[in-house]
This record gives structure tokens, sequence and C-alpha cells, in this order.
């Protein structure tokens, strides 16, 4: 075992990125309440995109590390740590759901079901033919899909940074012509693989572990520029106040950088203008992925059983009921979830880990 990486202030990001996908959700299924539907709120995807480029950094980071330190990288215990943070919950709540369609809306259950268990929930995403409760799981059959061959590339190049702006660049390449090619057709589907699937995003925050991994002077000066603190944090200020438009085309593109900005700045600067490393953040970084996973859920049950006392309310305290409740619910469970169903999984992974890190609890 190799001695401990200290990487501080990631759980906040972690926590910033799953309350920005509850709170979207959340209000995206107002309508469910019996109150006005809401459309536009852009901060869920946002927050997928965060999780997205967290991820590439991070993993890449530690590989990198394992390979310094022990001169390669054991792919079987990658993958190994990556079943056991990842699956059990992921089918424990695919089971839940299920069930819970089954008692009350089984006709939405369909052949799509097979793509959710076999870790492909993007497919039925990309084809708008997703199924409730169950929809957002997109997004970790994305990551479980590019960790396929991620490992393979950082163990085998030598040259990983050219080959991931190659990568990325040969991605936003596609995006463009599948954009001007949606405006000639009408076909969005080639788009919105690109869109959904967001490979280049993780490869982005990869990049900046590198640059990280190799301690560059230069970009780590520029990324710890109060310039770029103030930039960074003012463009997910606008994120949440849902007022940040940007460029369409490009906006993913534009998060992923900003948050591999507040990655650097929260694990590596001293000087950082606003630290994350608090215990009430750090504590919901650390369930943030069961954060993540129950929240539909509970939204759903929470109209199912007291969607009638909420319509007794006054209108703006509808709202401020439902927040508080779902929130509430969600944070609990999450946290009876990591402690009693996730952290035994967790102690199991840790005989696989090669190279140990603190801040990092909920990396694969």
């Amino acid at each position: 075992m190799t001695q401990g990486i200290h990487l501080k202030g990631l759980n906040g990001v972690r926590a910033i990125a799953a309350l920005s996908v509850v709170i979207t959700h959340i209000v995206q299924r107002f309508e469910d309440f019996g109150l006005p539907r809401m459309h536009g709120f852009e901060a869920a995807g946002y927050g997928v995109t965060m999780f997205f480029t967290l991820s590439g950094f991070l993993i890449t980071f530690l590989l990198l590390k394992e390979k310094e330190k022990l001169g390669d990288i054991n792919i079987k215990k990658f993958y190994t740590r990556r079943i056991l943070r990842i699956w059990p919950l992921y089918y424990f709540y695919l089971a839940l759901a299920v069930i819970c369609l089954l008692l009350y809306d089984k006709e939405v259950l369909n052949g799509n079901t097979w793509f959710y268990v076999l870790l492909t929930a993007n497919v039925p995403y990309i084809l708008q033919t997703q199924i409730p409760l169950i929809s957002h799981l997109w997004s970790i059959g994305v990551e479980e899909q590019f960790y396929l061959f991620w490992p393979w590339i950082v163990k085998k190049t030598t040259k990983l940074l050219k080959w991931l702006l190659l990568f990325i660049g040969i991605v936003l390449s596609l995006k463009l012509l599948f954009w001007f090619y949606y405006h000639k057709t009408g076909n969005s589907i080639p788009l919105s693989i690109i869109q959904i699937t967001r490979f280049h995003c993780m490869a982005i925050g990869a990049c900046g572990a590198v640059f990280f991994f190799r301690e560059d002077k230069k970009f780590l000066r520029f990324s710890f520029s109060l310039v770029t603190q103030i930039v960074l944090w003012l463009v997910l200020a606008l994120c949440a106040l849902d007022w940040f438009r940007g460029v369409p085309l490009i906006n993913d593109e534009i998060i992923a950088l900003v948050t591999l900005f507040l990655i650097l700045n929260v694990a590596g600067n001293p000087k950082t203008i606003i630290p994350l490393d608090n215990w009430y953040i750090n504590y919901l970084g650390k369930i943030s992925f069961g954060i993540y996973m129950y929240h539909p859920l509970i939204i759903y049950l929470v109209a199912k059983w007291a969607g009638s006392f909420t319509r007794t309310l006054e209108t703006d305290f509808q709202y401020i009921v439902i927040y508080l409740l779902v929130m509430f619910l969600t944070i609990v469970i999450a946290g009876l979830s990591y402690r009693f169903f996730e952290t035994p999984f967790l102690r199991f992974k840790d005989k696989f880990t090669l190279v140990k890190s603190s801040g990092t609890e909920n990396s694969p």
C-alpha cells in the first residue's frame, strides 16, 4: 500500500453537482403536486457534467499515481473497485424503482428495462424512450462505458495529454458536424449521442489531472489566479439562478472547464477564495451518490403519499414544503444508505485500492 494522497474539497464539488440535479428535478415535477409545469431549468444537466468532469479528473489522477508509484496499472483491481462502488447501489435502486412502478404504473415498464439492467440506460435516453424513475441512470451507464476503455489507455500510452487533446478535438468536430446535420435534416440522434454521452467532458477532467499530476506551473498559475476563480464562481452562480445561457452548442464544455478549474482550486490552491471543505458540505458530498440515485423515487412517492396534503396549502407554501420535504427525505435516506448499505462494500473495496486517497471517499 502506498502513501495516501490528500485531495480536499472534492466532496464539496460532488455536493454542488448532486444538489443541482435534485433541485432541478423537483422543479420539473411540480406538476405531480398539482402545480404548474416548469420548463427550461438547466442545472441538472450542468450538475451531471460536473460529475463527469470530476470523475475523469479523479480517476485519471489516481491511475497516474498508481502507474508512477507501482510502475503499472492493475486493471483487474480497477474494475473490482468500480463494481464494488457502483453496482450494489445501482442495482438496489433499480430493483426498488421497478417494484414501485409495478405497484403504481406498471404500464410504463417495457423491453427498454433491459437497457438499465445492462448499464446502457443512455440508449433509451438518446431515443427519448426512457422509463420514469430510472431515466437518470443514463449518466451511470455513460461513466461505466467510458471506463471500459479508459484505464487501458492510461496504462498503455506514454503521450496521454496528446491523446486526450486529439480525442476532444475529434469529438468537438463531430459535434459541430452533427449540429449542421440536424439543422439540415431534422434528425437529432447523432447530435444527441454526443450531447448525452459526453465522453469528452470526462476527457477534459482527465486533461486537468495530467497537468495537476505533472505540477505544470503555467497551467496551475492560470488556474489559481484570482480572475479565473471569480469567473468560475460567477458562471456557477449564473447556473444556479438559471441565468447562464453561454453558447448552447458548447455549454457542457464550458461547464466542464469551469468544473475543472473549481476542482483544481479547492484541491490544490492554498489561496482558494471559497473553500469547500467544511463538515456539512463534505458529508453531503460523501453521500452524493445516494442523493443522486434515490431522489427521483422520493419525489415520486412524496407526490403519491403527500400530494393531497400539499394541495391544501397556499401556493407559496406548497413550493416551500415540497422543497423541504423532498430534500430532507433525500438526505436522510442517502445517509442511511451510505451508513448501512454502501459502507460494507466500500470497506471491501479498500482491499483492492492500491493508491489510498483522503477526501475522495466516493472515488471508484
